[in-house]
């Protein structure tokens, strides 16, 4: 059976294509559009990723006309539920909004059938009518989340949490995972939300909500938890772990403290009002998951939703007391809902609920012709080098202190750079991450992630492994004083764990650099430039070479340096 899983009602619109169990295929528009995000959200548009959808299909060699079911990640029939809410005022938006969000929903369908958008190249592997023949199905979005999380984490059975801005319904929704099934058993619902609590600080802090929410996470390092008896008025948590979102309380804060103008410098207040608004965070995701797990005697976790891309409140939650393993999707923002639903849809036709997949390396790739052609337009001078023979080369130009962009394989799903389109350095100095953030037009008070080898975690780090950079460990005083460039301002680190078995040559770079420097680490960091996704193509690799000034570039075999720095080669 060949699902095609699609998120595209919030933002992230992405989709995942599996065959008879096996994930097969996940990317996010995002990455095709050169669109940040994909889309904003609007209720006026129904948004149809036909970018994604044919990125999957050709990739895969499976044509429309061979898709047996889309499964599509929010719910129509649940949204029009809610609508008595929206006009009882409990809502953000209004209910003439929030009915042409439904209008728009119900139009998707058709909508796909690609009568007015779809274009006509893409008509090989999707034509016009190409996926009329295919069962529509839509799934709770929260519910999406949940099998996102506990259909991909190889457990048997689980408490599952999603926490994210809102579902159709809810905010945060408590599952319990067997098997098969999973069974909702709590939640807490609009208009009180985690989500809009974590992004309606971040526009009060200057930043973009529903975007930089993971820079009041850095930010909020640099401060002290002055604010925390205003916070703890503004988000009351009851003894069930259930919470309630003051937004008169949050008025009241905001005219005392006064909203900081995007840009403009940053002070004390707004390094304290980062720090309460995190630790407010991790204090009511501890207590609610808690307060489940002595509810339902169930050990094991997992977790979805954008809330839980906050690595810090995800470690919080890893030292719960008597709490087992921690499952958390790398994807957790809603493209992974694509997963989820894809996943639903599998399992509701009576296949395995675990989904089998590699890794989340699951989107495009680039052979050498593609490559050469795109070099070749760059009138760029490049050295071929074996793949066996390519990290002794990385190692030694980072142990020269150049930066690298490295671009290899299979695209990355999910939010960050995993060594595949990453920038990576020596973390051996502090003026590194200072020279990184200036590359990449970042913000000074931003951290930078360390990668590091599964036998050298030990020695720099006390924490959470985990391949996908989902937890902070803490830097012990070897990583203090070998690799400053990696240690944020409160000592902690967000950790990107690499065995051998899982990405050999990622960690046969990290072991080469070891010879050469004394430490199995390096930085890793997103390839792309300020205002875009991680690039996708050679062509955006190329891009983000030049307008960053990074020194050498590797394309899958392919060694460049950049000429404008070629004197200091």
């Amino acid at each position: 059976m060949i699902i095609l899983g699609i998120n595209s009602f919030f933002e992230h619109p992405a989709v995942a294509l599996m065959k008879d169990g096996k994930l097969l295929f996940a990317i996010e528009d995002e990455r095709l559009t050169r669109i940040k995000h994909g889309k904003s959200y609007t209720p006026y548009k129904t948004f149809v990723p036909f970018d994604s959808i044919y990125a999957a299909l050709k990739e895969t060699g499976i044509h429309a006309s061979q898709v047996d079911e889309i499964a599509y990640s929010y719910s129509s029939d649940l949204h029009q539920q809610a609508l008595t809410e929206y006009a009882q005022g409990t809502r953000k938006s209004s209910q003439s909004e929030e009915e042409a969000a439904l209008f728009s929903l119900k139009n998707f369908r058709e909508a796909l059938n690609g009568k007015y958008e779809l274009p006509k190249r893409y008509s090989d592997f999707l034509p016009e009518n190409g996926l009329a023949n295919a069962t529509y199905r839509e799934w709770d979005h929260h519910l999406s989340h949940a099998a996102s999380a506990f259909f991909f984490s190889g457990l048997n059975e689980a408490l599952i949490i999603v926490s994210d801005g809102s579902g159709e319904i809810s905010s945060t929704s408590i599952y319990t995972g067997k098997n098969a099934q999973i069974n909702k058993i709590g939640s807490v619902d609009l208009p009180d939300s985690l989500g809009f609590f974590y992004s309606d600080f971040t526009q009060l802090l200057g930043f973009e909500p529903f975007s930089d929410e993971y820079k009041v996470m850095g930010l909020g390092a640099y401060g002290s938890d002055v604010y925390r008896e205003r916070l703890d008025q503004i988000l009351r948590q009851d003894d069930d772990g259930h919470y309630v979102y003051d937004t008169a309380k949050l008025e009241e804060l905001k005219a005392s403290v006064g909203p900081r103008l995007y840009g403009s410098e940053l002070t004390e207040k707004d390094f304290n009002l980062a720090c309460s608004v995190q630790r407010k965070l991790e204090r009511v995701l501890v207590g609610l998951i808690s307060h489940y797990i002595g509810k339902t005697g169930l050990k094991d976790v997992c977790l979805a939703g954008g809330t839980f891309l906050n690595v810090l409140a995800n470690s919080r939650i890893a030292e719960i007391d008597g709490i087992g393993e921690v499952f958390i999707q790398p994807a957790s923002h809603d493209a992974g809902t694509a997963l989820g639903a894809a996943a639903l849809s599998h399992v509701h036709a009576g296949g395995q609920p675990q989904i089998e997949y590699d890794s989340m390396f699951l989107g495009s790739e680039y052979d050498s012709e593609s490559i050469e052609k795109a070099l070749e337009l760059s009138s760029l001078t490049y050295e071929k080098i074996p793949n066996e023979r390519m990290p002794s080369k990385i190692a030694e130009v980072l142990h020269q202190e150049k930066i690298v962009g490295l671009f290899r394989g299979r695209m990355e799903f999910g939010p960050r750079a995993l060594g595949n389109r990453s920038i990576i350095a020596s973390p051996r100095s502090a003026k590194t991450r200072e020279h990184l953030n200036i590359l990449k037009d970042r913000e000074m008070f931003r951290p930078l992630a360390p990668i590091v080898t599964h036998e050298e975690f030990d020695t720099f780090f006390a924490g959470t492994r985990n391949r996908y950079m989902m937890f902070t460990c803490k830097a012990k005083k070897r990583a203090i004083d070998l690799i400053p460039a990696v240690v944020h301002a409160d000592q902690t680190c967000r950790v990107q764990t690499i065995n051998k078995a899982d990405d050999e040559f990622l960690h046969q770079t990290l072991s080469k650099f070891k010879e050469k420097s004394g430490v199995a680490v390096l930085i890793n960091t997103s390839m792309n430039v300020r205002g875009k996704p991680i690039d996708l193509t050679p062509q955006d690799a190329l891009n983000s070479f030049f307008t960053s000034g990074i020194d050498c570039l590797v394309l899958n075999d392919y060694f460049i340096y950049n000429p404008t720095k070629r004197s200091d080669k």
